[in-house]
């Protein structure tokens, strides 16, 4: 009977372990998943800016582009905070945010200069 009940305990103990191992691979997945997903979220970010940036350059910057822009960045920020909310960021990954949106803005102000440019 105690032989029968150490065995239970041993078999307890036993898939103790296994559940604490696949917890502990299963957090650093969700881990690698999170930063997979910010660093997606800033490489389609660093394109829109590419995108506007270019447009902006080139002076042919129309007031559907201004709409079009407004709607696009609203979208971004939303996602961003959705992500800030749910995910740590790296310091590299909060680094390359701050500098594209500081690129952004950048691009916002040139195209306040051209005729039918960015409004708010």
């Amino acid at each position: 009977m105690l032989r029968e009940s150490k065995s239970r305990l041993l078999s307890g103990t036993n898939i103790l372990k296994v559940s604490v191992v696949l917890m502990v691979i299963m957090m650093i997945g969700c881990g690698k998943s999170d930063k997979q997903r910010v660093d997606n979220f800033l490489d389609d970010y660093e394109e829109v800016v590419e995108q506007w940036e270019a447009s902006i350059a080139d002076g042919e910057f129309t007031e559907d582009d201004s709409d079009e822009m407004n709607k696009t960045l609203e979208e971004m920020g939303e996602e961003a905070k959705e992500l800030q909310n749910v995910t740590k960021w790296n310091k590299k990954q909060q680094e390359k945010y701050a500098k594209l949106s500081e690129r952004i803005m950048d691009a916002v102000f040139k195209s306040m200069n051209i005729p039918g440019g960015f409004s708010f």
